[in-house]
């Protein structure tokens, strides 16, 4: 994610070490985390929130910080440009969120905004000072998340970056193939957690809750 922004200033080249996989590809995993944790909410009860969700919340919520580290984690080089990729995603978080019923909403914002998270939290800062050229001390400080540390991260470059090793170039092998790849599985699994559960849409009813045994 943001390629051009995670350098240490404006005009300085990106640490290619510090990149994360694009944001789309997280938020089409949040997607599909928070669908198939919407089984786990009583679709029949129609507020926001009750006390009965915090699990599952909690559980979509790591999952959701959890997920962006195994996606950082796969061998990947970028598809999409920086701009349409930040824009892409952010439309999806919010026009998914929209057009869940009302009991979801929170679900999938609260999955969206752990998906995001990782990058918010260790890349925010550096984004600020390319802005706007403010510095702060957090700008010295080592990234938080273990993923988005050269030796956790999985970003393939092509032959023009900077790349501190041949498994890193993007160009060099099977590594291109490799990289498509592990975009497809993660559209794959975000595909299956949709069709696991598509009845959190609006336009469809609810899942009818399990009935219960009487004895």
């Amino acid at each position: 994610m943001l390629r051009n922004i995670a350098g240490e200033g404006q005009g300085e080249r990106a640490n290619p070490t510090e990149q994360t996989m694009n944001v789309t590809f997280h938020a089409l995993t949040a997607v599909g985390i928070a669908h198939i944790a919407a089984i786990r909410l009583e679709s029949s009860r129609e507020g926001w929130f009750y006390r009965s969700d915090v699990r599952a919340l909690g559980s979509a919520f790591t999952l959701g910080v959890l997920s962006h580290g195994v996606l950082d984690g796969l061998k990947h080089g970028y598809p999409i440009q920086t701009v349409p990729d930040v824009g892409c995603a952010g439309a999806l978080a919010i026009c998914w969120c929209l057009c869940v019923h009302r009991r979801f909403v929170l679900l999938f914002a609260s999955v969206s905004l752990a998906s995001f998270a990782p990058d918010i939290v260790d890349h925010a800062p550096r984004m600020l000072r390319f802005a706007t050229g403010i510095w702060t001390p957090v700008l010295d400080a080592s990234r938080l998340f273990p993923w988005h540390w050269p030796d956790g991260s999985g970003s393939m470059y092509s032959m023009l970056s900077k790349a501190p090793e041949p498994t890193r170039i993007l160009d060099i092998g099977q590594n291109r193939i490799v990289s498509w790849t592990n975009h497809l599985i993660v559209i794959a699994f975000a595909a299956s957690g949709i069709f696991a559960n598509p009845r959190v849409f609006r336009f469809l009813s609810p899942r009818e809750p399990p009935m219960k045994k009487t004895t």
